[in-house]
């Protein structure tokens, strides 16, 4: 019954991905424009989604089963809004009445109260995506399946207390959790498009910027290293009286400074190309067609090529002749320009740190979500397939128990995934909590021994422990439960990952540190770990690889999960390992290494 209630679980929670899908690619694009069509559109494909979900459903008693609408109806309604949502209420609640069974009254209160509480929470919390978005979700989850376990009352009396017993755990341990990761996933998504629609709308800026430049009453203007003119806007040739064909390639002071200050200006230019510090502002006198006086303030820069060798001047240019009383506020417009230049660069700047972190958020995400896919795909395929031999065949006794234990180890493997991720979601949320209490270290390094002695020498491998503290001083106060869980999952990693040679764990106390410390130590000959591997090694969902073809199991997240909790016990946490190499015979070796205060009553 366990086994099956969590493999309906885990294609529910499938199914909810592709839910997520439907947000990114057809609804986060012009989310408040949306037309009545669409959102009757999107409520259809939602009610899809829906009737999906209640046709994989798990089945406590016939007539009574249970899913995952609550999560796809409160999300909707928090993301998709009425219209989409109450069309797949309605589906969804119309198929329940068609299944029919003594669970129909509690399915429909089901259905009805987790769609309205996320319709709700959008009314009610506009700003909930700003801040603190982690706990917005986990919180409405709490609330929906806390809600979800009253409809219970619409059950018959003698099913209420039989069907909460078995469904209070995964309502208020697994559901909310799931809530919360969902909408995680949507909200990256949403953040994605905001940032990618502020890139356009930069884009498209820069692009009207370049337009008021070419067409505005300023002038522009570029000029080669000798002078010569390799560009000018129409606004310099209307006001000058030339065509674009008698100024290109022509020589700028020969053709439009006047002759008595003609050198010293061509002298301050040339000084300014060879010293690289050519004037950033000026003013001086052109000449028109018509031989015309015309002042301008011109802004200038020097141009250079990616080998930083330089190619010319660019410089824009304010007619101040008519109006010299002007020359103050034209001095502003010229700094306001290079305040307007500065937020480009810092807008610039501010979306490629958003790009960076959106790639690597898409790449974890999608490493995370083909990693999990595998890893429950695998032991689920064994629970299946053995189970099928099981139903088909008529095995001997042995055979029997030898498919009993397959099914068994595959369950143990997919729920110690499932508790991973909710120690992570709880580290995440920050709702881990510490519980300090006296206890005995060397029992726990003698039980631990005790627990893998047997699986380590049935490989070939020595296995000892270290454990210098006499039985009086060996009594600390901290704990013990996280303590435990550390050094379990890393002799467990150990123990993967070793093939040959010994395994030795064990702690040493360190006095001369202030204040004194157990520094734990689990060391081991497998293979070791590359150096680019160890950059990585405690991040959350990484294995040094993310591919599918690894050659050993895991959902990525022990040693995050362990350095978490050292951190959280005041500790740190490290490696140190030379990897194999099977050219020079060299043979690999791992050692990681934790502290935490020596606490003693």
């Amino acid at each position: 019954m366990k086994e099956s209630i969590l493999i309906g679980l885990l294609q529910n929670a499938a199914l909810l991905i592709a839910f997520s899908m439907l947000y990114q690619n057809f609804w986060i694009k012009n989310e408040d424009s949306k037309s009545i069509s669409e959102k009757i559109i999107a409520g259809l494909v939602l009610s899809g989604i829906g009737i999906i979900l209640m046709s994989t459903p798990w089945i406590y008693v016939p007539g009574i089963s249970f899913d995952m609408r609550s999560v796809l109806l409160s999300v909707s309604g928090l993301f998709f809004g009425p219209i989409p949502t109450i069309i797949a209420m309605l589906a969804t609640g119309i198929i329940r009445i068609a299944i029919g069974g003594d669970g129909l009254w509690m399915g429909l209160a089901v259905i009805f109260s987790s769609g309205s509480l996320g319709l709700l929470w959008k009314r009610f919390r506009p700003n909930w995506k700003t801040n603190n978005y982690y706990i917005e979700l986990l919180l409405m989850g709490l609330i929906v399946h806390m809600v979800m376990s009253t409809c219970t009352i619409f059950l018959p009396t003698n099913k209420i207390l039989p069907t909460l017993e078995v469904i209070i755990i995964p309502l208020l341990m697994i559901y909310p959790p799931i809530t919360m990761l969902l909408g995680i996933l949507m909200v990256k998504q949403y953040k994605n498009w905001q940032n990618e629609l502020a890139q356009l709308k930069l884009i498209e800026s820069e692009r009207r910027f370049s337009q008021i430049l070419d067409s505005g009453n300023i002038l522009t203007l570029l000029l080669n290293n000798d002078g010569t003119i390799n560009f000018c806007n129409d606004y310099l040739l209307r006001i000058t009286g030339y065509e674009i064909e008698e100024v290109l390639g022509e020589n700028w002071f020969d053709l439009f400074v006047p002759g008595d200050s003609r050198e010293k200006i061509f002298q301050q230019f040339f000084e300014g190309i060879e010293t690289k510090k050519l004037p950033m502002t000026n003013e001086n006198m052109i000449l028109t067609k018509d031989g015309k006086q015309l002042f301008i303030s011109w802004h200038n820069i020097i141009l250079q090529s990616d080998a930083d060798e330089i190619t010319g001047t660019a410089s824009i240019g304010v007619n101040i002749t008519e109006i010299k009383k002007h020359e103050r506020m034209l001095e502003e417009k010229n700094a306001e320009i290079e305040a307007q230049n500065e937020e480009y660069r810092k807008i610039n700047q501010e979306l490629n740190i958003a790009r960076e972190r959106a790639e690597e958020s898409d790449h974890l995400k999608s490493a995370f979500l083909a990693n999990m896919s595998h890893e429950i795909r695998t032991p689920m395929n064994s629970i299946l397939g053995f189970s099928d031999l099981l139903k088909e065949s008529k095995p001997t006794n042995d055979k029997q128990n030898q498919y009993i234990a397959v099914i068994e180890n595959s369950g143990k493997r997919m729920l110690n995934i499932i508790n991973d991720i909710m120690s992570i979601s709880k580290i995440e949320s920050g709702i881990m909590d510490i519980n300090n209490s006296e206890f005995n270290i060397n029992e726990q390094i003698e039980s631990i021994y005790a627990s893998f002695k047997n699986e380590i020498e049935q490989k070939g491998i020595s296995f000892s422990y270290k454990s210098p503290l006499p039985e009086n001083e060996a009594m600390i106060n901290n704990d013990g439960e996280k303590i435990y869980a550390i050094l379990l999952n890393l002799v467990n990693n150990a123990i993967k990952f070793t093939n040959h040679g010994a395994i030795e764990f064990g702690y040493t106390l360190k006095t001369n540190r202030t204040p004194a410390e157990l520094e734990f130590f689990v060391k081991d000959t497998g293979g070791g770990i590359h150096q680019e591997q160890m950059e990585v090694i405690f991040e959350r969902f990484r294995q040094g690889s993310e591919l599918l073809n690894r050659n050993y199991e895991g959902a990525g997240l022990g040693l995050s999960i362990s350095k978490a909790f050292v951190e959280m016990l005041g500790g740190k946490i490290w490696v140190e390992s030379e990897a194999e190499n099977l050219t020079s015979g060299k043979t690999g070796n791992t050692a990681f290494y934790f502290t935490i205060p020596y606490n003693v009553k």
